[in-house]
């Protein structure tokens, strides 16, 4: 216990004031034992058998067994083309492009597009038609030969949902009368009491493409789209996502600790400070939720993403029989003080306690994190943070080199990324757990709870430690 406090105290010391200073002040007032190592493991992304990757940003081809994901907070989608029509003449092309299922607890709304990489701009009366296609090069290159021969309709919530359609719903967009009137979206294939084109409970884009080789328009290309929800906050997301009976877990209400989530909103608001790029201190929200949900995976795996994205962990009570977010955040955030913590001493202990140290090559000294960069149109970055380049003081002599990769595709934001990635670095480097078997009093610990140990043999005074739940009555 004591090399944990002097760890900390050379981390506190090493990083300062700012972001650093404020992850080294949370790690020098929480110690953790391997229950941790759920917390800072790699997760393995699994998908259905035989189905795409819902999560993921790839434009995506039809197919019968395409999912589509749901997405919180800010993203940018490629779509999944899930119909297409021609002109009899053969000169013109309407793909259905589908990018998301709706939330019944949050609103979508549309920011920018790409098309084949470059920005898509407006006309600023007929707002579904593309004048130009713009680079982010300095000065900007204009593709304006597009001008005209590019429509994008944009429907947050099915197909009576347009906007800058001037009031039409994508069944009339699709049955034009120079669609073969077989294939119309008001035809009997489509009808089917109203439902098949309808598209109820989906966000998608219906875009028009006039041939001309001239300007390039031969067939859809590669989009992005910036998809925006209002749900943002882990806590509303979370709650949003294990109640879902549609695209969530269908947890009922009742099974669910809302206070946990109350306090994750909390700690999610506070603010932390870091330094911007031009110098001078910035503040911004803990944790947010930006991205896709893969609907193609499990409930479980899902919601293990979702709480790692604000650096806590899922956890299911046997005692109280509800589901709960264990935040892993400091035991004094909320006012408790050490002498409020669960005692463990020789008056409860019915056996001794293990000592367990943990193998250096288990000790992380480099962390790669790989996120979605919103600054690039969520495509994956990597941010690497090496322990000596903080807190060499830590570090053993000749200490090889150790490093854990980590991806957090909920979150495109560089500076929440890199404040989960160094709390993780620091965590993983606790090099102590202890086992011991309690009276029946022991029963009401659970994990992730902050107890206190008091033990004169090994010298140990009152001190807090989390706990990783082993006891047995």
């Amino acid at each position: 216990m004591p090399i944990f406090t002097a760890i900390a105290a050379a981390v506190s010391a090493a990083v300062g004031g700012g972001l650093f200073g404020a992850v080294a002040g949370f790690a020098a007032r929480t110690l953790l034992t391997i229950g941790i190592t759920k917390l800072i493991a790699n997760r393995s992304n699994t998908t259905a058998s035989g189905t795409q990757d819902a999560g993921s940003r790839v434009q995506l081809p039809p197919a019968t067994n395409n999912k589509v994901p749901v997405v919180y907070g800010t993203a940018y989608m490629a779509p999944i083309i899930t119909d297409a029509k021609i002109s009899e003449d053969q000169k013109t092309m309407w793909y259905v492009c589908t990018l998301a299922e709706t939330t019944d607890t949050g609103s979508y709304t549309f920011g920018d597009i790409y098309w084949g990489g470059k920005k898509v701009v407006f006309d600023g009366t007929d707002t579904a038609k593309v004048i130009q296609l713009e680079t982010n090069s300095d000065p900007v290159q204009v593709d304006d030969k597009v001008n005209g021969k590019i429509h994008i309709y944009k429907f947050p919530n099915g197909s009576s949902s347009g906007i800058s359609t001037g009031g039409t719903n994508a069944i009339t967009l699709l049955s034009d009368s120079s669609i073969p009137a077989d294939l119309r979206w008001n035809s009997a294939l489509y009808t089917d009491g109203g439902q098949s084109a309808s598209m109820t409970d989906l966000a998608f884009l219906v875009v028009k493409v006039e041939y001309d080789t001239n300007a390039g328009t031969t067939n859809l290309a590669t989009m992005n789209v910036e998809l925006i929800n209002s749900l943002t906050k882990p806590n509303e997301v979370l709650y949003d996502y294990m109640t879902n009976s549609r695209y969530g877990c269908a947890i009922l209400p009742s099974d669910i600790d809302t206070a946990s989530l109350t306090v994750l909103g909390t700690y999610s608001d506070e603010l932390i400070t870091y330094v911007p790029t031009t110098g001078g201190t910035a503040t911004q929200a803990r944790y947010r939720i930006n991205g896709p949900v893969n609907t193609g995976q499990n409930c479980l795996s899902n919601l293990q993403n979702l709480v790692d994205a604000c650096d806590s962990w899922l956890q299911y009570s046997e005692l109280t029989g509800e589901w709960t977010i264990v935040v892993n955040k400091p035991y004094d955030w909320d006012g408790t003080i050490v002498t409020d913590l669960f005692l463990i001493d020789s008056s409860i202990l019915i056996s001794g306690i293990n000592v367990n140290p943990i193998d250096l090559n288990n000790s992380y000294n480099i962390l790669e994190v790989q996120y979605p960069n919103t600054n690039i149109n969520d495509q994956t970055d990597y941010n690497i943070i090496n322990l000596i380049d903080y807190v060499p003081g830590v570090m053993s002599y000749n200490e090889p080199p150790n490093q854990l990769t980590v991806q957090f595709p909920q979150v495109n934001d560089y500076i929440q990324s890199t404040y989960l990635g160094i709390r993780r670095l620091l965590q993983s480097r606790e090099d102590l757990t202890i086992d011991c078997t309690l009276d029946y009093s022991g029963i009401q610990i659970q994990a992730g709870d902050v107890i206190r140990v008091m033990f004169e043999p090994y010298g140990w005074d009152t001190i807090p430690c989390k706990s990783s739940t082993r006891s047995q009555t």
